[in-house]
């Protein structure tokens, strides 16, 4: 028998039943839409770090190797750099400034119109590399201040001394500590405009301290002692880089180090440094300036002992 109300409560139910599918679908493609969007965000971080990535690709390198440069900016005549002082006749040695990333290499004071000496500190270009002495030249010399300008690598004599048997190279010199704090500087490498990133170098030593840390010399307590017996046969000497972006200190305003000779019951543990080695300055990061120290245990009345030069090659600066 026909019964109207079974047939209105089928099409209720049906109804109903397309109404929760059609809730259901709805709440699918929402959760499938939410979850499409959660997925992008990997996709966005990666695109991101992707962008400072692109960034830092367009950062641009420099290798400050020192050749290809003019006379004028070479210590010349002799290996002692006599155009590196105020009392030389001719025409003084000029500032280096690298173009095009305006890293300057200058004895201190230099560019400021007056004539400079290279006792006060800083660096000069050169391509002396004396090991020994040369004709005429007898005892010490070759491990003198006279001789201050020569590298001990390459072949001697021969002009090939900087990095990768190069022809060019800086020496550094000057140090300050609790004897000259009053009236020294450190040494100093700083961009004439702009910064940037000195991601490190290559060094090694002079002629001049090399022959000291390995004979001595009579500069302090009159008695020649080679620095493997020092300090109870532990002497040291060290090289110290600081960073600084205007008058703010970079690294937390901790220096990144290198040891230039170290030794341990008279042996060596670290050089002397007679190989270029690269000193890595990278955590200096961004500066505009980079200032230099050379430290050591061998020290007297007047400071210290062992000659505070070192020679650089190939500083790599990014941009």
């Amino acid at each position: 028998m026909y019964n109207p109300n079974q047939k209105l409560e089928l099409i209720m139910k049906k109804s109903l039943s397309i109404k929760t599918l059609l809730v259901a679908t709805i709440s699918l493609g929402v959760l499938a839409s939410c979850s499409k969007q959660n997925d992008l965000l990997p996709e966005v971080t990666s695109q991101t770090k992707s962008t400072k990535e692109s960034k830092t690709s367009l950062a641009t390198s420099y290798t400050i190797t020192f050749e290809g440069i003019g006379s004028s900016f070479m210590a010349g005549n002799t290996s002692y750099g006599d155009n590196a002082y105020s009392s030389w006749a001719g025409t003084q040695i000029a500032p280096y400034v690298h173009s095009p990333s305006n890293l300057k290499f200058a004895i201190k004071g230099a560019g400021g119109g007056s004539p400079v000496d290279y006792w006060n500190g800083g660096f000069v270009v050169s391509d002396w590399n004396n090991k020994s002495n040369t004709p005429g030249k007898t005892g010490d010399w070759w491990y003198s201040y006279l001789n201050q300008c020569s590298v001990y690598s390459g072949t001697d004599g021969a002009k090939n001394g900087g990095y990768g048997g190069s022809s060019n190279f800086a020496v550094m010199f000057g140090y300050v500590d609790s004897y000259n704090s009053t009236y020294a500087t450190r040494p100093k490498l700083d961009f004439t405009s702009g910064s940037g990133v000195v991601e490190g170098m290559y060094v090694t030593l002079s002629s001049y301290t090399y022959g000291v840390i390995q004979n001595g010399n009579s500069f302090g307590s009159g008695t020649a002692t080679p620095l493997k017996d020092v300090a109870g046969g532990a002497g040291y000497l060290k090289l110290l880089a600081y960073g600084f972006n205007g008058n703010t200190a970079t690294n937390n305003g901790d220096p990144v180090e290198i040891d230039l000779a170290r030794y341990n019951n008279h042996l060596p543990v670290t050089g002397p440094l007679t190989a270029w080695t690269y000193f890595d300055l990278s955590d200096l990061g961004n500066v505009t300036r980079v200032e230099f120290n050379i430290e050591g245990n061998d020290s007297g009345t007047y400071g210290l002992n062992t000659p505070a030069y070192v020679c650089i090659d190939n500083v790599k600066v990014t941009l």
